[in-house]
């Protein structure tokens, strides 16, 4: 029998090796069957006959409901995966989004009924805490959905491409969403913003509502999170600062998934808590932690379906998981159930998008190579222009990211608030609360700040280029909403000598944050209209124009109303595709003009569009096509945009 089993043995490594080598493929994968069986069956000859196969079977048979329910959602998924993995683009996806919901609602309803049950999500509110929480996340609501469709006043370039790509998957027949489009970003979150705007409308007010939404219920998952790692005091602080941040409410007017990074970080790690049993206010049983489990895994696996911050979540939640097997002697058998089923959740709404990966294997890792200071070449390349050493460049990258805070501002046209990404009170909070997790770093939820922060903050900047570029960095905000808590739960220990009221203090700070950022992000910040890059102000403005000023190309803002054409002289500079013109006047007849010359089949009504690199350009359109009219699109300094000359 040992020869045999050798032989087996044997027999399965070389057919590893030579798919690993790519060589006789098909006689490998012959021996890697043969030898497997034969190694099963010789483990099963070595077990007690007794009801031996019974009983192996019996253990892959659900016990329940619940666990019928979650096998079947598994099952599906699967399904799901393999179909959209092989079907052609072209057709529709509505079949396979259907499976694939009803696989998600068989899971969560598995999770979710029987924790409704046992009554772990009561968080024994008080009537006015209630109240507190409504009006709370009421005014982080209107700080976020007043006037979102002007403020910022530009749609940026990427926020436009993805709503056009948005539109384009959910136009019929319904397209891909378990896959990677632009910038390999997942479709499933262009899915997301299509639903939005099918319920807000196709406008950049209802683009931009899905992100409001989740920038709020972000307000919710931080109080939650800092309630059960520190107590209530904590979870009204921490969201309170959320809610007024300028960093979160700025990101929370775009429609870009950016923004789902904060709520999945701050609502898979809530979970984690609970179910580890480290909440302050209460204990789950095992099977509540089981369940909790579960949901955790399927807030993690939605992660991978929005931007690239929210994949890192899963490896945070694995660092927590590999800290508390560390510390906890009997930690993987007592949570051991719990972890199965956060693998479970997770491949439920995961195995879709990594079929498809599967498929293309570089669309995993794409965008992620392409910023890295190793993939994309900025290392070597910067060595080679500066002469300096790669340890000299790296500390530079480092000390970016670590003062991004407090004294670098974000140098992208994502934000660029040209101040740091906290006001002047926030940051001198955030360095005590540092100090207070550095000192007490044995408690678990100062620990857990730290394996949140550093790790993310090594990933999002010091080894991307350009740092601190803010799109990256959301992920960041909530554990450094954290640390401005402990710091002013600090300052209260330390004002307690001579004040007793510490609500009246906390308060006090919490309203100098909110009217410091409130007044910044709408007073300063909103009017010089930097976001989006002088490109997208040029195009936004003459994209406003021409919705309120269709004519004389179009009767009206419709395609069907349209008689003549927009002709725009705007290359090598701006394209007529640049992402804020094709979504905003997607329904506008339009054509690049490039430098070489004029259409020679231009017909009335037209209308020309000339950015100022071009304006020497517009004397000729003046000669060739005269009496005209025209009109300047100026920015709030002055600074010509676009000029706009209509022939009729």
């Amino acid at each position: 029998m040992e020869i045999l089993a050798g032989l087996a043995l044997f027999c399965l490594l070389i057919a590893t090796f030579m798919l690993a080598r790519g060589i006789y493929v098909w006689d490998a994968a012959l021996l890697l069957v043969a030898s497997t069986v034969g190694l099963g069956a010789m483990w099963l000859r070595g077990q007690p006959r007794s009801g031996r196969a019974a009983a192996h079977l019996k253990q892959l048979v659900p016990r329940s409901r619940a666990g019928w329910a979650r096998s079947a959602g598994l099952g599906l998924a699967a399904l799901v995966a393999l179909t959209a993995r092989a079907r052609l683009p072209g057709r529709s996806f509505a079949d396979l989004l259907l499976l694939w919901l009803l696989a998600l609602g068989l899971t969560l309803a598995s999770l979710l009924v029987p924790l409704g049950w046992r009554g772990v999500w009561s968080l024994r509110l008080t009537r006015v805490e209630r109240w507190g929480l409504l009006v709370l996340l009421t005014a982080a609501g209107l700080a976020r959905g007043v006037a979102v469709g002007r403020v910022p006043a530009n749609l940026g370039g990427d926020e436009g491409t993805q709503l056009v790509a948005a539109l384009e998957l959910m136009a019929r027949p319904l397209g891909n969403p378990f896959a990677t489009g632009w910038y390999s970003v997942p479709t499933m979150s262009f899915l997301l913003y299509g639903i939005g705007m099918r319920l807000f409308g196709a406008t950049v007010a209802g683009g931009r509502m899905l992100s409001v939404l989740v920038g709020t219920s972000t307000v919710l998952t931080t109080y939650l999170l800092g309630r059960a790692v520190g107590g209530r005091r904590t979870g009204w602080i921490a969201a309170a600062v959320m809610a007024f941040a300028a960093y979160h409410v700025h990101y929370s007017r775009l429609a870009s998934n950016q923004i789902f990074d904060s709520l999945i970080g701050t609502a898979a790690l809530w979970l984690v808590w609970r179910a580890v049993g480290l909440d302050r206010e209460s204990v789950p049983t095992p099977e509540a932690s089981a369940w909790l489990w579960g949901l955790c895994g399927v807030v993690t696996g939605l992660g991978w379906s929005t931007y690239f911050g929210g994949r890192w979540v899963t490896v945070l939640v694995a660092l927590v998981i590999g800290w508390r097997a560390v510390v906890e002697r009997d930690f993987l058998r007592r949570h051991g159930r719990g972890l199965g089923l956060l693998l479970v959740g997770w491949l439920v709404v995961g195995l879709p998008l990594l079929g498809w990966t599967t498929r293309f294997p570089g669309t995993l890792t794409e965008r992620t190579r392409a910023v890295s200071i190793f993939g994309s070449g900025w290392l070597a390349r910067e060595m080679e222009m500066t002469g300096r050493s790669s340890m000299a460049l790296v500390l530079q990258q480092a000390w970016r990211a670590v003062s991004a805070f407090h004294a670098t501002p974000d140098p992208t046209f994502w934000y660029r608030p040209e101040q740091p990404l906290l006001d002047f009170v926030s940051g001198a909070l955030m360095l005590l609360g540092l100090i207070d997790a550095v000192v007490r770093i044995r408690r678990p939820s100062r620990l857990l700040a730290h394996l949140w922060f550093w790790p993310t903050l090594v990933v999002a900047w010091v080894i991307t280029e350009n740092p601190p570029s803010s799109q990256r960095g959301l992920l960041l905000l909530p554990v450094v909403v954290l640390f401005i808590t402990w710091g002013m739960e600090l300052l209260l220990d330390i004002l307690g000598r001579w004040h007793r009221d510490a609500l009246v203090v906390a308060g006090t700070c919490v309203a100098v944050i909110a009217v410091l950022n409130l007044t910044f992000y709408f007073g300063v910040y909103t009017p010089v209209q930097t976001y989006g890059n002088p490109t997208a102000q040029s195009a936004t403005a003459f994209a406003r124009y021409a919705m309120a000023h269709p004519e004389p190309v179009c009767a009206t803002s419709r395609v069907e109303g349209c008689a003549g054409r927009i002709y725009f002289l705007g290359p090598p500079f701006i394209y007529w595709q640049f992402g804020t013109l094709a979504f905003m006047l997607r329904d506008f007849p339009g054509e690049d003009v490039t430098p070489d010359g004029l259409p020679l089949n231009i017909t009335a009504p037209a209308r020309f569009v000339v950015v100022p690199e071009r304006i020497e350009e517009l004397a000729v359109v003046r000669a060739l096509y005269p009496g005209g009219a025209e009109v300047q699109l100026r920015a709030p300094d002055g600074r010509l945009l676009m000029v706009v000359y209509d022939w009729e």
